[in-house]
């Protein structure tokens, strides 16, 4: 009520009071309202649970939700109200919109096990006492994991990246103790230097250089830092370089070839025959028969060619038997080599003594050497 006008007279004014359902829906910090683009079909995640995945799952969707400010469905902070409640429609609208997004977020087979569920707080529970797992063997399946991970075939940023996800999942089981003393960065050190060396164990023996730079540091850089100079390590090989080998290779498949000259035109020429004259070299529209000699043009001398080819046929021949009696050579053995060179050494010794040795038919005649037999002087011809 509200006195106004000079003559006492009361006006009365009706003002309507805000339902607590309108204030909600209009009122961006409160957990239920709900954004103009938010519907039913909205996938909050990429990846849906299968059963195996629920951790990381888990922790998308809690991500997800939050941002959403919608948690307190889940974890049971914003219970079911009375349905004579003023926020009851409004409860019911969020509780449906995120029952609809975790239906999105799993498999057929598991949205099918809880589309029948009351409220999103019963299907969370009923995700959590199927799928999770007790720490303990978790926990040691993931260290598990971790000893056995090596890089193998993969390059270095997946096997970092496998790495990484082992170690999150394990700090969320084994989260790091709360602690004002400075202790915790003492702890903290010794983690990330642990994680140093279990990722440099695992690298492929071609980074042992790398390796072996990064363990001399004093201290050890942080897993990110050391990441990043094992991948700049790993871009440097696979930069790729004009192969040295082709240029010496195509240089010298045309050494013998006469410069000014190629290879295969002199094939092709010596494969064309006149048929006109009959010779090769050239066809019968270029025959000098037909369209007259050049001036100053002289003819080659008879049996040019042939003999031409004849020393080209001695010199190959000189050459196979080089190579055969090369060949025949190097057969020989070592104890067949020595019988040959006694044998030689002896006839050269025989040989050496029959050329050296006086001619005694007489003695008072010179001195000839026995070259070839018996000498024949000239009184030998005297009757």
């Amino acid at each position: 009520m509200a006195r106004g006008g000079s003559n006492g007279g009361n006006v009365t004014s009706t003002n309507s009071v805000p339902n607590g359902d309108t204030l909600a829906q209009a009122d961006s910090n409160s957990p239920f309202f709900l954004h103009s683009g938010d519907h039913p079909g909205i996938n909050l995640i990429t990846t849906p649970l299968n059963g195996a995945n629920y951790h990381t799952w888990r922790r998308a969707m809690v991500m997800a939700l939050t941002t959403k400010n919608k948690i307190g469905f889940i974890d049971g902070t914003i219970p079911k109200p009375l349905s004579t409640d003023l926020i009851f429609n409004s409860w019911t609208r969020c509780d449906s919109m995120i029952s609809s997004w975790i239906i999105n977020a799993v498999t057929r087979e598991i949205a099918d096990s809880i589309l029948y569920l009351d409220s999103t707080y019963e299907i969370w529970r009923d995700l959590h006492d199927r799928f999770s797992q007790g720490n303990g063997p978790r926990i040691f399946q993931i260290k598990k994991q971790l000893s056995d991970l090596c890089q193998g075939s993969l390059d270095v940023s997946s096997y970092f990246t496998k790495l990484k996800i082992l170690w999150d999942e394990l700090k969320e089981f084994q989260p790091a103790p709360v602690c004002r003393c400075g202790g915790l960065r003492i702890w903290t050190d010794h983690q990330h230097r642990e994680y140093v060396l279990q990722f440099l164990m695992g690298l492929n023996e071609s980074y042992a250089q790398i390796r072996g730079q990064i363990l001399l540091m004093e201290p050890l850089p942080a897993i990110n830092k050391v990441f990043s100079l094992v991948i700049q390590e790993e871009r440097h090989r696979n930069i790729s370089f004009t192969n040295p080998i082709s240029e010496p290779m195509a240089f010298g498949s045309n050494s013998n070839v006469p410069a000014g000259s190629s290879g295969g035109s002199k094939t092709r020429r010596d494969k064309i025959t006149c048929s006109h004259c009959g010779f090769i070299g050239h066809t019968k529209e270029k025959c000098y028969r037909l369209v007259g000699y050049p001036p100053g043009w002289k003819p080659k001398p008879k049996g040019y060619n042939s003999m031409a080819n004849n020393s080209e046929i001695v010199d190959s021949m000189s050459a196979g038997s080089a190579a055969q009696d090369k060949l025949s050579m190097s057969s020989l053995t070592n104890a067949q080599c020595q019988h040959l060179i006694q044998l030689l050494s002896s006839q050269l010794q025989a040989s050496s003594s029959n050329i050296l040795e006086p001619s005694t038919t007489d003695s008072s005649g010179p001195s000839v050497s026995n070259f070839a037999g018996t000498i024949s002087r000239e009184d030998d011809w005297d009757g």
